[in-house]
């Protein structure tokens, strides 16, 4: 996905939604899609097993309450230790404390991410998303913490077994890393050719011309992405996502989130509430005050505890 979930310290939303959860869970799934977390905590806290904890982690997780996210975390892979997603979101959860976290203590919870990072790929070998992240974690981290580029690029040698276009977001990210532009934007090109829907390998490269301040080709990276057939709903969030980082087109992005929130396919990759949130955004740079306020109400009145929209909401009130 984009940098908005696909950056190391950034809020991760390529999540992956459990295959073992039973037909109560599942509609505790169904309210983390539709981003209504304040429910989906409601229920959860109520509940004693592994698979609830998990979920419970997740919403935390969603609204940036990292503590509680790594609290439940813990919870759930010590009652289902060789559950490799499990572990993957445990990871996550210490992924984004660490970012948070004066730098004494970020270093002891950084390794602790990357050891679940690891554990998740040794118990699934095929899980892809665990290989990517420990991927990013190899190339984001120090050495004295553990990461390395070479351990990058050996992540991306097993994903390719699996997901071509995946190992060369790998190969692009320890590119750009390693400040070879010219080689990032080929492999990133290259996903683009590889994977079966392209869509979410556009907004990449959109999100590395942004980085790199080649706003007209972020631009029209988004637009491609868009204009693929047969696209996910989510990639409108994405879209306007990257267009509201970038500073560009509002018109566009407003569209594009209004189109998601409209789609009637809501997923937990991209919650409601934060698509509420950036349409504020937006707004608020657009000078629409008014509607800037509305969306931050709308977020807040499904995710509550989300402290971005209360204190955008605070300032402009």
């Amino acid at each position: 996905m984009s940098s908005l979930s696909s950056k190391f310290g950034v809020v991760f939303f390529l999540l992956v939604l459990a295959t073992t959860i039973g037909a109560a869970e599942t509609a505790v799934v169904d309210l983390l899609s539709l981003g209504r977390m304040g429910e989906a905590i409601s229920v959860l806290a109520t509940r004693d097993d592994p698979e609830s904890f998990n979920l419970l982690s997740r919403a935390y997780y969603a609204t940036e309450r990292w503590d509680d996210a790594v609290k439940w975390g813990e919870r759930a892979v010590s009652l289902r230790p060789n559950d490799s997603n499990f572990h993957l979101w445990l990871a996550r959860a210490y992924g984004q404390k660490a970012a948070s976290s004066n730098p004494l203590a970020a270093a002891g919870i950084a390794r602790k991410a990357k050891n679940e990072f690891e554990r998740a790929v040794q118990l699934d070998p095929t899980n892809v998303q665990a290989h990517v992240d420990l991927a990013q974690y190899y190339t984001e981290a120090p050495a004295i913490m553990g990461g390395g580029l070479d351990k990058a690029r050996n992540e991306a040698v097993q994903v390719a077994k699996y997901n071509p276009a995946e190992s060369h977001l790998i190969l692009a990210r320890i590119a750009e890393k390693d400040k070879k532009y010219s080689e990032a934007e080929d492999q990133l090109r290259q996903a683009t050719k590889q994977a079966k829907n392209s869509a979410d390998y556009w907004l990449e490269l959109a999100a590395f011309y942004r980085v790199r301040g080649q706003l007209n080709d972020m631009q029209k990276a988004v637009l491609t992405a868009v204009a693929q057939p047969n696209i996910a709903a989510e990639i409108y969030y994405e879209a306007g996502g990257e267009l509201c980082l970038a500073g560009r087109d509002f018109p566009n992005a407003v569209q594009y989130l209004q189109q998601y929130l409209a789609s009637g396919v809501l997923v937990e990759t991209a919650p409601a509430f934060r698509a509420h949130y950036l349409l504020g955004q937006i707004y608020e740079k657009m000078g629409q005050h008014s509607a800037a306020e509305s969306e931050y109400q709308a977020s807040l009145s499904l995710a509550g505890g989300f402290d971005r929209a209360r204190k955008a909401l605070s300032q402009l009130q």
